[in-house]
């Protein structure tokens, strides 16, 4: 097999060489992306995985372990580093003009205590993200993936290849039928970050039947994860999972909740409001932030968040419906 790029991307790339990078988070949308390169290419393609810092152990195994599983090129890592910007933050507050802002000032109070707090790096991308806004990601605001994952792959990923003259096919697992806001993506879009690359996002046809039968022909199972029962494998959690993945989390990984509950009171110090939650405050259906220990609890509930499921709370997880973790 080989990639049949279109005249306008090769108009684009203006003589330069073609190089082909793929970006692999561990679940199951990147990983049929990564299969279907080594197929087009032969393995001739770089693949990135960017580390928020927010990932589960199976998911940091299953990318550092995919290319002796498959053959393919070994899956580099990019990791964000905010210590720039949280030097810049304490600075902003020492110099005073936090207080003197005409929207929304800072009390000397909040000012006094961020700094007490103090704003030096902890080395972890998705908590130095948070801890440089002053406050976590929301779903219509999902600032994580933007910092996290888009810019530092541009700029550690595909950056040195430009400087080095290729042009950069950068491939993303994106499914139409996956969400709806995702059905009008084009297949292949010139990048907005730099004319010397394009987006391909070749599974945008693909069903879900499609990603198993790539799994299947290259006898590579799924991410672990999805065989305890989670829907989707990212950042755990995410700011996006569901009742469910919250539910599975808590009883199979309570080390991650008491993380975020770790995270929530960092977060606080490094804020405004003095206030910061990881879960949107609509997630449990109240007009009240909701802290990480009241979503468990929501999370135990059944529809309507007030009574208490004990069906969920003993029922053992199901397997992922493609079975390929079994």
């Amino acid at each position: 097999m080989s990639i049949c790029l279109p005249s306008r991307i090769l108009e684009q790339a203006k003589g330069r060489p073609i190089r082909h990078v793929v970006s692999v988070s561990g679940g199951k949308d990147s990983t049929a992306t990564y299969l279907l390169a080594l197929e087009k290419t032969g393995g001739d393609f770089d693949a990135v995985f960017a580390d928020t810092g927010n990932e589960h152990k199976e998911t940091y195994e299953y990318v550092a372990r995919l290319h002796e599983r498959t053959g393919g090129p070994k899956v580099q890592t990019v990791k964000a580093d905010f210590s720039r910007e949280l030097a810049r933050k304490r600075a902003y507050l020492q110099y005073g003009k936090a207080t003197s802002r005409a929207v929304n000032p800072w009390t000397e109070e909040r000012v006094r205590d961020v700094l007490a707090a103090g704003l030096a790096p902890s080395g972890v991308p998705f908590l130095d993200l948070c801890r440089m806004m002053g406050f976590f990601p929301r779903r219509n605001h999902a600032f994580c993936s933007r910092f996290l994952k888009r810019l530092v792959l541009h700029e550690q990923a595909h950056e040195p290849l430009i400087n080095a003259g290729f042009h950069v096919i950068s491939w993303q697992g994106i499914r139409a039928e996956e969400f709806r806001r995702r059905s009008c993506y084009p297949m292949w879009e010139l990048s907005p970050d730099s004319e010397s690359m394009t987006i391909y996002r070749p599974l945008m046809g693909w069903s879900l039947e499609n990603v198993d039968s790539i799994h299947w022909r290259h006898d590579l199972k799924l991410n672990p994860l999805y065989g305890m029962g989670f829907s989707r494998v990212g950042c755990m959690p995410c700011i996006q999972s569901n009742k469910r993945d919250i539910r599975l989390i808590s009883r199979l990984f309570p080390e991650h909740i008491a993380k975020i509950h770790k995270w929530e009171r960092i977060v606080r110090t490094s804020s405004r409001s003095g206030q910061a939650t990881f879960f949107h405050q609509d997630t449990t259906g109240s007009d009240i932030p909701a802290d990480i220990d009241e979503v468990v609890r929501w999370s135990m509930t059944r529809r309507g968040g007030h009574q208490f499921d004990m069906l969920a709370y003993t029922a053992p997880p199901t397997s992922y419906a493609g079975g390929l973790c079994e």
